[in-house]
């Protein structure tokens, strides 16, 4: 109990096996928690309190009728459709008949099917409405006996009399699934009636923010602060006169700098417009409607974006209560899995071997690792040389931090010949000139320079050294970082207070209003200059 109110358990069980199949209990909740599917009526006998259901709720309950047809092996034993969310009581059978109320663990994969019932349910509520009606998560409770499975039965036959109580939980009710750079600015999510229906619950991934003002200080999207390798200017000058032509198709010589670079072969590599597009390749390759992509719930807010776009089922997997992830979670999942590595916000690292034991697990399915930060992580920390010992692993990495060519948009994959060709065929069947002539010739020179990299990383890693020093001194805490830039929180003010004074002041860092992650600020490495600045403002602002 916390102020009286009972306290709610948390959603996954960490020893539970997902892959049984089974009762569920299962909560969905509405966008934003608005109750847009009914309100509550009735107080007494015989008229109990029940939804009147609103023109939304009907559509929604109209479609738990009907998902039968489209999962047959899938029993909705009961439901009540309330006000902000729903309750539904499920049994996954062992085939389309013979339901049962408390079937028996089968080889049937719970952990797909799950994610993919209540994928397809959103989709077509959505469609038919019109826009966006649900929250990205769900809350699954598994029904372990039978004494379990009558109580749930009576709490969906009593929850109408209980929304009372269930409004306490309106303000507060988790939502695991929603991440920081989801787009929550109204004038960016509005849309035209012409905009395909298909794609009403889309949420745009939305950048750090950009400032058109003298002496800004951006500390804010994880930039490089210095300017790309000498060379890369002559390199692209020299790329002009081409530029009446297509670019190569094949990226032959950045392939080849690149592989050189990594000790692999260039048909190991697939470039792409940023590591973003690569992404896109790789889950449009490898994910379908019956093929989830597993996350951790905090990471790179890109990931549920394209699941998104794309129509791809989430199996999102909490991280730990210090941000650490279990990688035991992810073996044998038997899922596209992406493992951003050192994860963001959180700039913590993964070891190689950890990782390795996620790919030996899953044989049967694609292993993303992505490895935008790799280069600040320190010596033999990334993860392809896996590449050459496993043949479902996917590295993916970027220009846009270490080799300073954010502008350019340059990212790569190195991964096994075979999966390079699946990608590949995606590449070809939408963007075939994906890579421009001055990214490629710039990129090239960027690779090819080692010195000037590696100094330039050796700067940012001693400035980070140095910043996170200081944070300390003024009472901020946080990891050692593994990227440019620094995770940190403190108590002497509030960290959204912070980032909006720090913001009047022309220096820009990133703060995430998402529940786990509003005590916390990421922190850009800039210059020493700019860390000085940085740390001027901060100094007058904290007093």
């Amino acid at each position: 109990m916390k102020d009286g109110v009972p306290e709610r358990k948390a959603n996954r069980l960490a020893t539970y096996n997902y892959s049984q199949s089974g009762v569920y209990f299962i909560t969905i909740c509405s966008k934003n928690k608005r109750c847009t599917f009914g309100t509550i009526v009735g107080g007494g006998v015989p008229d109990a309190p029940r939804t009147r259901l609103s023109p939304t709720g009907k559509i929604v309950a109209r479609q738990l009728g009907n998902m039968i047809a489209f999962y047959p092996h899938v029993r909705i034993e009961k439901y009540v459709v309330m006000p902000n969310h729903i309750h539904l009581l499920i049994a996954i059978q062992q085939g389309p008949s013979g339901a049962s109320r408390t079937p028996p663990p089968t080889s049937a994969r719970a952990s797909q099917v799950i994610p993919m019932f209540i994928s397809t349910l959103k989709r077509l509520t959505n469609k038919t409405a019109g826009h966006a009606l649900w929250q990205r998560g769900y809350y699954d409770h598994i029904i372990r006996s039978p004494d379990d499975y009558n109580t749930i039965w009576h709490y969906i036959d009593t929850n109408p009399a209980k929304w009372a109580q269930d409004t306490l939980y309106v303000t507060d009710f988790p939502d695991p699934v929603r991440r920081p750079g989801c787009c929550t600015n109204k004038e960016v999510t509005q849309m035209s009636r012409y905009f395909t229906k298909t794609l009403a619950a889309l949420e745009p991934y939305v950048p750090g923010e950009e400032l058109k003002i003298d002496n800004l200080v951006k500390l804010n999207a994880n930039e490089n602060p210095y300017p790309p390798a000498p060379g890369v200017a002559a390199a692209v000058e020299a790329a002009v006169p081409g530029l009446r032509l297509y670019s190569d198709l094949s990226n032959r010589a950045l392939n080849e700098a690149i592989a050189a670079h990594w000790g692999v072969q260039p048909e190991n590599i697939l470039c792409g417009n940023g590591s973003d597009e690569n992404l896109l390749l790789a889950l449009r390759a490898f994910c379908d409607e019956t093929h989830p992509l597993a996350f951790a719930d905090i990471t790179y807010s890109f990931y549920p974006v394209l699941c998104d776009l794309l129509h791809i089922p989430q199996h999102v997997i909490l991280v730990e209560e210090d941000f650490s992830l279990d990688l035991s979670k992810y073996h044998g999942l038997n899922e596209t899995i992406v493992i951003a590595n050192p994860n963001a916000p959180t700039t913590l690292l993964q070891p190689v071997a950890a990782i390795e034991e996620v790919v030996r697990t899953n044989p049967d399915s694609i292993v993303i690792v992505d490895e935008a930060y790799i280069d600040f992580a320190g010596p033999n920390a990334s993860c392809v040389p896996l590449t050459k010992k496993y043949d479902n692993v996917i590295v993916v990495q970027t220009f846009s931090k270490s080799h300073n060519l954010a502008g350019a948009r340059v990212g790569f994959c190195v991964a096994n010949p075979e999966l390079i060709a699946d990608m590949n065929r995606i590449k070809f069947s939408y963007s075939p000139y994906n890579v421009n002539s001055l990214s490629q010739a710039a990129a090239v020179a960027a690779m090819e320079d080692e010195n000037y990299f590696r100094d330039t990383v050796g700067k940012i890693c001693a400035t980070r050294a140095d910043t996170m020093t200081k944070l300390r001194e003024r009472g901020f805490t946080g990891p050692d970082s593994a990227t440019n830039f620094l995770f940190v929180t403190t108590s002497r003010m509030p960290c959204k207070q912070i980032f909006e004074r720090l913001r009047q002041k022309g220096v820009l860092i990133r703060y995430f209003s998402a529940p786990r992650l509003s005590d916390y600020l990421r922190i850009t490495i800039g210059t020493p200059e700019q860390m000085q600045r940085f740390f001027e403002e901060l100094d007058l602002i904290l007093g």
